[in-house]
């Protein structure tokens, strides 16, 4: 997913620079007659790192958004933003979450001494998802790279000692697991007909979009830190973007069920799609404008910030 500019943060040296066109820059047609100095004939080396000092802020806006998302899981009934409350509060919840609650609060309430026993309890619950093989349900699939992304995220900007212990190997497992999720469909079929699908399966779509959009902008945090370079995500071109705060916090199947009803009369020409957001032809077109205003008006903080994200690099 376009989340970063396609430029990553680099060094500024001579090398970069000639290797790109000269220009000449002109400041204006007026010589300063006070001082003899001419300033329009002056030839300057653009840089090509001069958009990362625009956008550095949004490495700082992701990492602080995303660095938060563990943390709602120490409040009672707590579910960050890529886990629905549905998958907390149902009638069981799948061991890798459930695992996930309980070393979350031993991590972020660790006793001064313990750190290292709980960095290592927490990454062997890490190892055992990365190792455990694929589990025939869909279900249990999404709770157990959900929680691995929370791992992640928590490792990553919550470190207990001054050595993240986040590294490509754990990055490669994150998208194994994330692909074992997304294998299986991003879609309900009732959607793509336009109807309303059951409200599990609409749970399970949702929660999985969600956390994959998470896993994309994790990615591209860490890969600016590292000054590797981050592509547009065109594998996610079509994915519908995060749906509604209401349909999102929806109690009960039958308020759920109302709002969806609603919902599809909203979106009579479609749902909006994550690449919507993106720049292209019909970027700033009259047309594309009241799609994403309309979709704007309903989305929660989740929803707020992709937007946020995304309009910054793409003025969508």
């Amino acid at each position: 997913m376009p989340l970063l500019p396609y430029s990553t943060p680099s060094s500024w040296s001579r090398s970069s620079g000639q290797s790109r066109r000269q220009r000449q820059v002109s400041s204006g047609r007026n010589q300063n007659q006070g001082t003899g100095l001419d300033f329009t004939d002056v030839v300057l080396v653009p840089s090509v790192n001069a958009e990362d000092i625009r956008d550095r802020w949004l490495l700082q806006y992701i990492s602080r958004v995303l660095s938060t998302y563990p943390r709602y899981m120490l409040k009672e009934g707590g579910v960050p933003p890529i886990i629905h409350s549905a998958q907390r509060h149902g009638t069981e919840m799948p061991r890798s979450l459930a695992n996930c609650y309980s070393l979350v609060r031993m991590w972020e309430q660790a006793v001064p001494g313990s750190e290292m026993m709980v960095m290592n309890t927490v990454e062997q619950e890490m190892e055992r998802l990365a190792e455990e093989p694929p589990s025939q349900n869909d279900y249990d699939c999404l709770a157990a790279f959900q929680a691995y992304l929370i791992y992640s995220i928590m490792i990553y900007f919550s470190p207990l000692s001054s050595t993240s212990t986040i590294t490509d190997k754990t990055m490669i497992t994150l998208m194994e697991l994330a692909f074992r999720t997304a294998r299986s469909g991003l879609f309900c079929a009732s959607e793509l007909a336009r109807t309303r699908p059951t409200w599990e399966a609409w749970i399970q779509v949702a929660a999985k979009r969600r956390s994959i959009f998470t896993m994309y902008m994790f990615s591209s945090v860490y890969n600016a830190d590292r000054l590797l370079p981050n592509f547009v995500a065109d594998e996610l071109r079509g994915v519908y973007a995060p749906g509604n705060k209401a349909l999102w916090e929806a109690g009960d199947r039958e308020s759920w069920g109302r709002e969806y009803d609603r919902y599809l009369l909203d979106w009579e020409d479609g749902q909006l799609e994550i690449s919507e957001l993106w720049r292209s032809e019909q970027t700033g077109s009259v047309e594309r404008r009241k799609r994403i205003e309309r979709w704007v008006q309903t989305v929660d903080e989740f929803g707020m910030m992709m937007f946020a994200v995304c309009a910054h690099i793409h003025g969508c």
